[in-house]
């Protein structure tokens, strides 16, 4: 395409744009979206990464890349509790922090509590039950937002009241988490990840402590007649090549964990149409192109084939391609 000088041989670094939230904030490396375009650094100069892709001949979607930001604050920086139709998410968690963690230990809402779903007798009395608590919630929550009272004890009662039907895991620095589709989440505050998902704008909100901002109505009802509540599957690692692990293998894209050797090339996986690629921990180096942590490069199909990847000992590569 006219105007983007383009070397398939080579990956690209991802200028990243950082999108505000009202629990805290993401950074999105690949996204492709009207709400904000992630951009590559080429040769040339920087260019929106749509028009990259179209240079470049990567013709599949491209899996979104981006990291989860949240406040430290309780309430203030925990994320909506949601579930999505199609889309499939892998976190991994790279801070914690110290000041809403002490102990280094962070949390995530992720599924329901087993012990009250046995509680009732079926599980359409534990949906219905969990539905009356959430609309009791929502209730509070929008006389609040109205300013029609303020935030108070009744506001923490039918919170606790609510929450008690969820599932809260501990998560520390290194941890992984994979969210199939109609399994209820809710990342807590103080706990950044990188997410690597499905390239789709999609949810359900179940519930959220503060003012709903990007749009005017939760989807408690369909959202809690459709949702998993079986526990969700601990993630499932497999060794694929000396130091690397595949973490996540969802239908349309895979994600790797590779610890990288500074003697050594890890080599990357060469039959796919791109992929991305993202250290946490050090600076890595991937043919030409240095990235330091939390950096991410794309990397097309041709470049994958002639490029390896090497790093401080420490340091770990998030790889991310389709069918990987």
């Amino acid at each position: 395409m006219a105007g983007i000088k383009i070397d398939p041989s080579a990956p690209v670094k991802l200028e990243p744009v950082t999108i505000a939230k009202p629990w805290g904030r993401e950074i999105w490396h690949s996204a492709i979206e009207a709400r904000g375009e992630s951009a590559v650094r080429t040769a040339a100069g920087c260019a929106p990464l749509s028009r990259y892709l179209e240079a470049a001949g990567v013709e599949v979607p491209v899996i979104l890349l981006k990291v989860l930001d949240p406040h430290p604050t309780p309430i203030l920086g925990d994320l909506y509790f949601e579930v999505h139709e199609r889309k499939r998410e892998a976190y991994v968690v790279t801070a914690i922090d110290r000041k809403a963690w002490p102990d280094g230990r962070g949390r995530i809402r992720l599924g329901m509590d087993q012990a009250r779903r046995r509680s009732y007798g079926n599980d359409a009395a534990f949906r219905a039950a969990y539905l009356a608590a959430v609309r009791a919630y929502e209730r509070e929550r929008r006389a609040i937002d109205r300013g029609e009272r303020p935030s108070g004890a009744a506001e923490r009662q039918r919170r606790a009241a609510m929450e008690a039907f969820t599932a809260s895991v501990p998560l520390q620095v290194g941890d992984v988490v994979t969210v199939p589709p109609w399994t209820p989440h809710a990342l807590q505050h103080g706990v950044r990840v990188v997410e690597f998902q499905t390239p789709t704008y999609e949810r359900r909100i179940i519930s959220f402590a503060q003012k709903v901002l990007t749009q005017g109505h939760w989807d408690s009802e369909e959202a809690i007649a459709r949702m998993s509540l079986d526990p969700p599957l601990p993630p499932s690692f497999e060794t694929v090549a000396p130091g690397v692990e595949r973490i996540a293998a969802f239908d349309d894209f895979g994600v790797w964990r590779a610890a990288l050797d500074p003697h050594r090339s890890t080599a990357l996986p060469a039959n796919a149409p791109y992929a991305l690629c993202m250290p946490i921990g050090g600076a890595a180096q991937i043919g030409g192109l240095r990235l330091d942590s939390e950096q991410a490069c794309l990397a097309p199909r041709a470049s994958l084939q002639r490029n390896g990847l090497r790093g401080a000992r420490g340091t770990t590569c998030m790889l991310a391609a389709p069918g990987l």
